[in-house]
């Protein structure tokens, strides 16, 4: 595989990573909210509601946790592209495809599940 093209397919997997990071952090971030609505619990709070938000919360653990391991087996792939030479590249496009079609999927299903929170905080405040 050229240099350029490796480089840029390093550049891109480093950038999901940052990505992925930052999607993580936020997900932390929103676990922690419902566990302070939960000790604050006022009862207008609905318990079916925050149960769904924690399990929805847990599929977007779940899913950046694939996203991940997507992501370093194309990095191993990458390694391994430096040393064979090309016998590789058609797997890692492949897998690249995916990514490249997964990532943004992933980033406006947590986007939303953020803005449903936020939105579900603001109407029972």
């Amino acid at each position: 595989m050229q240099d350029l093209l490796l480089k840029q397919l390093q550049y891109e997997c480093d950038t999901w990573k940052r990505l992925l990071a930052f999607l993580m952090d936020e997900n932390v971030h929103l676990k922690n909210r419902l566990s302070e609505i939960v000790k604050n619990r006022d009862g207008t709070t609905s318990l079916n509601e925050i149960e769904r938000f924690q399990t929805d919360f847990l599929k977007g653990d779940e899913l950046i946790k694939v996203l991940r391991d997507d992501i370093s087996e194309v990095d191993k792939l990458l390694q391994k592209e430096v040393f064979e030479d090309g016998a590789l590249e058609k797997k890692i496009q492949t897998k690249f495809s995916k990514i490249r079609v997964n990532i943004p999927l992933a980033e406006r299903q947590l986007g939303q599940l953020k803005k449903d929170f936020n939105n579900y905080l603001l109407a029972n405040a």
